[in-house]
């Protein structure tokens, strides 16, 4: 599986106990030149993996996963409410 922008990580999340998944990074999964298809893309990659020439990205365990998704949204809200603290206070400095 080729790792885009965040479109592969609920595949990754539903398949990850029943499959053995290789992550790879695009950067190391050059598609071919020329007119570029998703078919042409899934075969180049398959080609490669077939030969063993697909490093696979590190990939923590679940529990580190939801860990760190759970920090990001903390970081996310504390960031919201300064902003809103800050908001409100310009406006109150105003008047």
């Amino acid at each position: 599986m080729e790792s885009t922008g965040k479109y592969w990580i609920p595949v990754f999340n539903v398949l990850e106990d029943s499959c053995n998944i290789t992550l790879a990074h695009p950067k190391y999964v050059k598609a071919i030149r020329g007119k570029k298809t998703d078919k042409k893309d899934a075969k180049w990659i398959a080609d490669l993996f077939k030969h063993d020439l697909v490093a696979g990205s590190f990939m923590p365990p679940l529990a580190i996963r939801q860990l760190r998704d759970l920090m990001r949204y903390r970081f996310k809200l504390t960031n919201f409410t300064s902003s809103e603290k800050k908001s409100v206070s310009e406006q109150l400095n105003g008047f």
